[in-house]
Parts: structure tokens; sequence; C-alpha cells
């Protein structure tokens, strides 16, 4: 599942966040967008759409109906929260609001389409603006928030309709697509007079935090906007209307930043040097031909740091040689 995906001297060839058809699930084999290093796989699924009940919220509905998937590497075992900041790193275009107040709570998610505008969500009396896209001093009414940028994907909520985790059925791992929630449009409930226990098909509503929700390779982590604000009546959408995220679409393409940006050399001190805008979670190499047929590595293995990075040649050739620059997801 390694993605051989290459950027070489100045060509950039761009990455897309790929989202698979709402008629089949998702493989992992599938997901282009990945965070984190290691042997084990997990996936993260966004749901947005739109609340049966508003319950007061004012935030506006999102502008479409759209699932997405990201898929996360590690070794071990390694937890939804730090999958989530991981997949944050990865993919700029995505934001989340977290209450921090008892381990991580995500209580909005977002997602910038076109990539314009700063990234941020107003209440109609104040501005927050992400860093990193997470945001866990939030000072505006997440009830009544709305996205700086018209077009972004988005839904807040706290107090209102609120987004629920869930994980594949008894958090097992090893699933290879992503779960299914069957036919039924809502959950089942293991006892309906209990809002926090119950499945929907393959996926299960979490019963654990992003913190203390441990995954294995194979495991995928869900996100869904609730029906409705909590209610103690278990006829209220919020406890009878549940639903599990959708299977991931294929109907957005939208483009991640190239690996490779802004590729520069220059020979000082004997010693020649490349540097180029990185990204983290990625490994670049700095490769050297003398025919631009036959290319070795110079230097390789160096990890991303989300800045400008330099890769040296410390042995040039006296005759003239030209250089390019490879990245690849680990």
């Amino acid at each position: 599942m390694k993605d051989q995906s290459k950027m070489k001297f100045c060509s950039l060839a761009l990455a897309g966040l790929f989202l698979v058809s709402k008629a089949s699930s998702a493989s992992l084999d599938d997901i282009r967008i990945w965070a984190g290093s290691g042997t084990n796989h997990a996936a993260l699924v966004v749901g947005w759409s739109a609340p049966e009940t508003f319950g007061g919220s004012t935030v506006p509905a999102p502008t479409a109906d759209r699932t997405f998937v990201w898929g996360y590497r590690f070794n071990g075992t390694a937890t939804g929260s730090q999958m989530l900041a991981a997949i944050l790193a990865a993919d700029p275009r995505l934001y989340v609001v977290a209450d921090m107040t008892y381990g991580t709570y995500v209580v909005a998610f977002g997602y910038n389409f076109t990539g314009a505008g700063g990234t941020g969500i107003a209440d109609g009396g104040g501005t927050n603006f992400f860093s990193s896209g997470f945001l866990t001093n939030a000072t505006v009414n997440v009830d009544a928030a709305a996205p700086l940028n018209p077009g972004d994907l988005y839904w807040g909520g706290y107090y209102g309709p609120n987004w629920e985790v869930w994980n594949e059925l008894h958090a097992a791992g090893g699933l290879l697509h992503s779960p299914e929630r069957g036919p039924d449009p809502y959950w089942t409930p293991d006892d309906p007079g209990m809002p926090y226990f119950g499945g929907h098909g393959q996926w299960e509503l979490a019963q654990m935090g992003l913190d203390g929700l441990l995954l294995t390779n194979g495991s995928w982590v869900g996100f869904s906007v609730a029906a409705g604000k909590y209610e103690s009546d278990p006829d209220a959408p919020y406890n009878s209307h549940k639903h599990a995220p959708g299977s991931p679409d294929v109907s957005f393409t939208g483009i991640v930043p190239p690996a490779i940006q802004n590729f520069t050399g220059v020979l000082t001190n004997r010693l020649w040097q490349g540097q180029c805008l990185s990204r983290t979670n990625w490994s670049y190499s700095l490769e050297r031909s003398a025919d631009l047929r036959t290319w070795i590595d110079v230097a390789s293995g160096i990890p991303g740091n989300g800045a400008s990075l330099t890769l040296t040649d410390s042995l040039p050739p006296a005759a003239q040689s030209f250089y390019r620059v490879r990245a690849d997801l680990p």
C-alpha cells in the first residue's frame, strides 16, 4: 500500500484527495492521502450532512452532503487523537474545533475546497482563526458560527446537533474496506433507553473518546452529524435516528499542496545543495545523474519538516551533473 508517487526536479505532481464511490466501500489501497508512517494502516471517515432538527442551532447547514476518507500509518498501536493530529498536518484544507476539557472532543469539522481565504469561523460577534488546522480555545459560539469561506464544507455543534464518533464493529480492526452501514437509514440501539450503545451495519457508536480509542491494523474511525440535539426522550431524533457515516464518495477532486515546491540548487564551497519547500509525512532524496537516464541517490531518507529543506551532495563529481529531488510517502 506504499504510495510510489514521485515529484522530480521542477515537475510538481499534485496528490489529490481520493474519495471512493458511494456505491461501494473504500479499500485501504484506494486511499491517496496518508499521514504518519509504519506498517499498520487505519482510516478516518468524515461525513458532512444537515441534522434533521437543529434544536436552536443557527449554524448553516453544510453546503453539500459529502463523505471523505483519509489514511493513517503507524507502528504498534495508536489512538484516534494521534491519527487526527497527523491527518490535519497532512491535509492543510481540513480543520477542526476541539474541546479539550475532558480529552479531545471534536465539536466542528471543516474543509476548505478552494484553498482560498483565511480559514476561520465567525458567529457575528467575533472570529476565530485556525493554527495548523486545529482550534482548541474557541471563543465564538460553536452553535452559531459559520465558516469565513462560504463554500467550505462545515458543521459545528456543542449543545445543538454535534459530531458523533463511530468505529468498526467491536473496535476489532482488520477491515480492508470501509465499514458499511447497511440498508437501514438509522442505527439499532442495544437498549432503546440508552442513547450511547448500538450499531449501524458494520459501524458501532464509539464507547471511548478519541484519546482512549486504540487503533490496530485495519481500524476505522468515523464522524457523522447527529440527527438533533441531545434529549432525554428515547424517541427523540438524537436517540432514535443516529446514523453512521456513509461510504466515502469520489465526486470531489480536492488538491493538497505538492510534496515538492520551489526547488532550487547552488554550488557552495564545492558542495552542491538543493533546497525545496517540503511537507511533513514525506521522505526526501537528492538524486544525481550524468546523462539524465541513470540516477543515483546522493542523500536519501530525509524527513520533510513542513518548511524549507536542504539536501546536500557532499561528494559532487568534477564533471557536469544533473540533480533532482524525489519525494516518497514512507
